[in-house]
């Protein structure tokens, strides 16, 4: 898939009302682009991956969407993805334009949250009843894609401020994802006008 048609995809999609199972294949179909949500190279270890939590019953198994890895260092990273029409700030302001999270986003927060914690508690037998002796659990990253940025201004702030000093968790908007893609683009393009002046 070219970038131009990955682009003209996505931005397709985010038109449309899709459910999360639709937006995981497309993730799964195109792993390059949960790329776009971290500072360091990664590579998917496997997506709709069981971290633990079962209990004697058989019940309460954790998955979370994508389980991903540092190439470097091996470190994994937990992906958890919602829809686009996923609210992220309650209806009414709080205060003073102060809007507070909506129940999806801080649900989501503290469900990968206790993925991570299922994780590194089951990681040694993960590891060994899967084979894959090269997952670490040193600083497990989360990361949930969810929502679109908000719009009004005090939305906006409301927003950040809250995603912000959330220390565990990387919250990353679909359209954020886009837009990296469009500014990768656009970088790609000036580099080939520049190297066919030269």
């Amino acid at each position: 898939v070219t970038l131009d048609a990955l682009i003209v995809r996505f931005d397709d999609m985010l038109g449309k009302k899709l459910d999360e199972a639709h937006w995981q294949a497309f993730f799964n179909e195109n792993p390059f682009i949960l790329h776009m949500a971290f500072g360091y190279p990664v590579i998917k270890v496997q997506d709709q991956a069981s971290v633990g939590g079962r209990k004697l019953s058989g019940k309460g198994e954790k998955i979370t969407d994508f389980l991903l890895k540092n190439a470097l260092t091996n470190n994994t990273a937990l992906f958890e993805i919602k829809t686009p029409q996923t609210k992220l700030l309650a209806k009414t302001a709080y205060r003073g334009g102060v809007y507070p999270p909506a129940k999806d986003l801080s649900g989501s927060m503290n469900q990968m949250l206790d993925q991570r914690y299922q994780f590194q508690r089951e990681v040694s037998a993960i590891k060994d009843k899967s084979k894959l002796w090269d997952l670490e659990s040193y600083a497990v990253h989360c990361c949930l894609i969810i929502g679109k940025t908000p719009e009004g201004e005090d939305e906006k702030k409301s927003f950040e401020i809250f995603r912000r000093n959330s220390k565990d968790v990387s919250v990353v908007t679909f359209d954020e994802l886009l837009e990296k893609l469009k500014q990768l683009k656009a970088f790609l393009t000036e580099a080939d006008t520049m190297e066919a002046k030269v």
